[in-house]
C-alpha cells in the first residue's frame, strides 16, 4: 500500500496536540469562532496575500504649497506660482529652474527632475520680499530663458571639459581643419606667402 503524502505537514504537527488536548468539537467550535470574526473584519490574508503597499507620490508643487504654514497674503502668490509651476507655465524645464536659482544666488545642486526641484524653488521664494513675490506672481506666464537653457548647459559643459583637459580631441580636430587649408608650400590658396 502506497502512503499518502500529508500537503500541510506542519499545519497536522500543530493540530494533533490542540485535538489531543482540547478534542475535536472544541477545536471545531474555535476554528468556526475565529472564521466568523475574520469574515466580519475582512477576509484572512493568507501567507501569499499581501495588502498592496500605498506608492508613495510626491506631491504637486500646489500640494505643497497649501501644506505650508505661511501667512493668507503670503500664501496666495505662492498658490499662483506653484499652480503655474505645475502647468509648466512658470520655469518649464530644469534647466530653466537651475538659471532662476542661480541668478538669485543660490546653489541648484543636482536637478535630475524639473517636479523635483520645487522645493528648492520654493525655499527660495519664501525668502523673497513681499514685492517680489508679487512681482515674480504678475510676470508673464514663461518665466524661464527656456530656449536658452540648454545653450548655457552646453556651454558650461564645454567650459569644464576645457578646465579639465578633456577637449584636447576637440582642440587636435580644429587644428587639422585649419591645416589642411594650408598648402604644404606655405601659400595659401590664394597665393599669398604665409609667415613662419
Amino acid at each position: 500500500m502506497i502512503e499518502k503524502k500529508s500537503k500541510h505537514p506542519l499545519l497536522k504537527s500543530l493540530l494533533v496536540p490542540l485535538l489531543q488536548e482540547w478534542g475535536y468539537d472544541t477545536v471545531r467550535q474555535c476554528l468556526a469562532d475565529v472564521h466568523a470574526e475574520q469574515a466580519y473584519r475582512g477576509p484572512l490574508l493568507g501567507v501569499h496575500e499581501r495588502k498592496p503597499t500605498k506608492e508613495y507620490r510626491k506631491p504637486s508643487a500646489s500640494e505643497t504649497v497649501e501644506r505650508l504654514d505661511a501667512a493668507r497674503d503670503r500664501k496666495e502668490p505662492l498658490r499662483a506660482l506653484a499652480s503655474r509651476f505645475d502647468a509648466k507655465t512658470f520655469l518649464p524645464t530644469a534647466s530653466d529652474v537651475r538659471h532662476f536659482l542661480e541668478m538669485r544666488g543660490q546653489d541648484p545642486g543636482t536637478i535630475k527632475q524639473r517636479q523635483d526641484s520645487f522645493r528648492k524653488v520654493l525655499d527660495l521664494l519664501l525668502k523673497m520680499p513681499d514685492d517680489e513675490l508679487m512681482l515674480l506672481r504678475a510676470s508673464g506666464p514663461h518665466l524661464g530663458p527656456t530656449q536658452l537653457g540648454p545653450l548655457s548647459d552646453a556651454i558650461k559643459a564645454t567650459s569644464a571639459a576645457v578646465r579639465t583637459g578633456e577637449s584636447n580631441a576637440d582642440s587636435t580636430a580644429a587644428e587639422k581643419s585649419v591645416d589642411t587649408r594650408v598648402d604644404p608650400v606655405g601659400d595659401r590658396r590664394g597665393g599669398d606667402p604665409v609667415s613662419s
